[in-house]
């Protein structure tokens, strides 16, 4: 249900710099563990364009306290390090002046749609048929499990609900993926175990993708083509000399 009002807000770039907007409009599309989801529309400059706002919220874990500010700016923490890192990011994510929202670039637009294995709604709920054919897979796949070696270079750990895919509309399938959910990523040593640990997520990640969204006649290749990049992924994480 959209939520129509105004209301003025500055929100902080890891680099420090601010920039004032007006929230125009706000839909609530999803919730999680760390808070709500919303598709926004904004004015900036006398411009609208189109954002994601998360709210954090506070919440117990293993009767530990985490307020929502902690967790926004864990968030802001995780995507600065991501983002140094070298890894696909949303270009844009800002820390509102509240301490407890971020907008963030959105990966809805006219042409495209963005999916997570981690969301309850499939590319059928956003009125695309089950995935036929992508275009470049192999390109896609490749570049899809590279991240998990950068990520371990840099001693970082990728779990399953962190990536977003983006899909165009039309036929065949063009896919790209972003680190988007970043609430959950983890500092841990360089080491080739944490290089595996992200090959193992992100290949599950692709598994329940294609469980998800891929229709049964390109099913099989795709799982098995998965496979592939998996163990090409697996040796250059064993070879690579960076890692302990």
């Amino acid at each position: 249900m959209d939520n129509q009002f105004e209301k003025s807000i500055s929100f902080k770039k890891h680099t420090g710099k601010e920039t004032a907007l007006k929230i125009i409009s706000e839909t609530h599309i999803n919730e999680g563990v760390f808070g709500d989801i919303f598709d926004a529309v904004v004015e900036i400059n006398g411009k609208r364009k189109r954002f994601i706002v998360k709210k954090y919220k506070s919440f117990y874990y293993r009767t530990i306290f985490h307020s929502a500010e902690e967790n926004a700016k864990e968030a802001m923490e995780n995507y600065t390090l991501a983002k140094n890192s070298g890894l696909k990011v949303f270009p844009t994510f800002r820390m509102g002046e509240d301490g407890k929202s971020i907008l963030m670039t959105t990966g809805f637009l006219n042409d495209q749609i963005c999916v997570s294995v981690n969301n309850t709604k499939n590319i059928v709920d956003f009125e695309k048929t089950s995935i036929k054919e992508i275009q470049d897979l192999n390109k896609f796949l490749t570049e899809f499990f590279t991240e998990g070696l950068k990520a371990a270079q840099k001693g970082i750990r990728i779990h399953e609900d962190v990536v977003f895919f983006i899909l165009n509309k039309t036929e065949p399938t063009k896919i790209d993926f972003v680190l988007g959910d970043v609430d959950s990523l983890l500092k841990k040593e360089s080491t080739k175990l944490t290089g595996l640990k992200n090959i193992e997520d992100l290949k599950s990640i692709l598994v329940k993708f294609c469980a998800r969204n891929i229709d049964l006649s390109f099913f099989k290749e795709f799982l098995e083509r998965v496979e592939y990049y998996c163990n090409q992924a697996k040796n250059s994480v064993e070879n690579d000399k960076t890692l302990k």
